[in-house]
């Protein structure tokens, strides 16, 4: 066949557009109808990407070793960077292996758990003044801050160190919220540099290894060989912003949640066992991460849809974990669901900071749970875009509980 025989190319779809403001209002019902009509979407947005949006799907790209990479993206449309790695995430195996073999001292129960008191004192101090029925800034007063401080901790950052990672993230989320970029471009450069900076003062002035995770990290001893300056920026890198910006999303739709479920508060505070099913199920729900990213190796076929080799595909966690064939009464709220949801994603990159995550989150609670008997939501709620999802701002009444 000469090439003016050959036939025109099939026409590229545009099944959904996740930037258009009302899919981002309402995410749940456009997911709704992708997964009944057209489970294996594509969109043209941001060069062109395919979305799975069921569960088994995703399920199974996440084991899938041989025809998916995490080495070309891990969102659509490509964060903005200057070079530096975010490790593991942006690792294939044996290295993925690697990179989380090296990271899992510090995201172990044993130290996620001797961290708490620090955390909970945290969490008492920004709450306190928060609570007593005026109008309070949720996000600015409590999520931003918690999240940000406790990943300090978790990191064995300084108040220095802790003030210029808030200032940066802070520019960089108003930035990737706002769709600005070129701006974003700029402030990631700043966040690598303070990564390697970070790395740069850990070699010349180390901490305690078991607490400092960059000056662990420099010293850690693999089978005699050393990670390089900037496989130890990597690993630092991936967390100063994912490390706070998600679990800030997150604790922003929990404190939502409540607001909508006041007899909810009563419950957990009376029956406090059952506050980590509550974490799960609105984990569930209200998955922070919406998709991470994966590039096709080699063409592929899912649900008789052909994605062609070095093609992005969104895992949309956010959908799945509401897929009807596998969540009963998917959009309800339900203590106590046997079926796992994978809102920390699922297989070899599964969120290596869940349990970090999930030990904030129920300190959380806890602590909500015991100051208050309802919030009221004052004002317009502003959500997170994609590929996030969650509260960004928030003002409440937090009415204080009389015991």
């Amino acid at each position: 066949m000469t090439s003016e025989q050959k036939s025109a190319p099939p026409p590229v779809t545009n099944d959904w557009d996740p930037s258009i403001q009302t899919n981002q209002a309402d995410p749940f019902s456009i997911h709704r109808q992708l997964r009944a009509k057209c489970p294996v979407a594509h969109s043209t947005q941001w060069g062109g990407f395919w979305t799975l949006t069921k569960y088994e799907d995703i399920r199974a790209v996440g084991v899938d070793k041989d025809h998916y990479t995490a080495t070309v993206r891990t969102i659509v449309p490509s964060s903005p960077r200057s070079g530096l790695p975010r490790l593991p995430l942006q690792a294939d195996q044996p290295l993925l292996g690697v990179y989380r073999k090296a990271l899992s001292p510090w995201f172990s129960d044993p130290y996620t758990l001797r961290l708490e008191p620090n955390v909970r004192a945290l969490a008492v101090e920004l709450l306190e003044p928060l609570v007593g029925g005026h109008e309070a800034d949720v996000v600015g007063g409590f999520t931003e801050p918690f999240t940000v401080r406790a990943l300090c901790t978790f990191l064995g950052m300084d108040d220095r160190e802790a003030d210029r990672l808030r200032e940066l993230s802070l520019t960089y989320v108003e930035a990737i919220q706002a769709q600005d970029m070129k701006s974003a471009s700029g402030i990631s450069r700043e966040i690598d540099g303070f990564a390697i900076s970070l790395v740069e003062d850990r070699k010349a002035n180390p901490g305690d290894p078991r607490t400092d995770v960059t000056t662990g990290l420099l010293q850690m001893d693999m089978n005699g060989t050393r990670f390089t300056d900037t496989e130890v920026a990597g690993m630092v890198r991936l967390s100063l912003i994912g490390g706070h910006i998600v679990p800030k999303n997150y604790l922003g739709s929990v404190v939502r949640h409540l607001a909508e479920n006041p007899d909810l508060i009563a419950t957990l505070r009376d029956q406090p066992s059952l506050i980590p099913d509550a974490i799960e199920e609105m984990l569930r729900l209200y998955s922070p991460n919406q998709a991470l990213a994966r590039t096709t190796t080699c063409p592929v076929e899912i649900r008789g849809q052909r994605i062609e080799a070095d093609e992005p595909v969104a895992l949309l966690f956010l959908s799945a974990n509401r897929d009807e064939d596998i969540f009963e009464a998917p959009d309800d709220f339900r203590l106590g669901r046997k079926q796992k949801h994978i809102a920390f994603g699922y297989g070899q990159h599964s969120c290596i900071g869940q349990q970090f995550a999930r030990m904030q989150a129920r300190v959380t609670v806890e602590e909500l749970v015991r100051r208050v008997s309802s919030i009221e939501i004052a004002g317009p709620v502003s959500n997170a875009v994609w590929p996030e999802y969650g509260v960004a701002g928030m003002r409440a009444r937090l009415n204080p509980h009389i015991a």
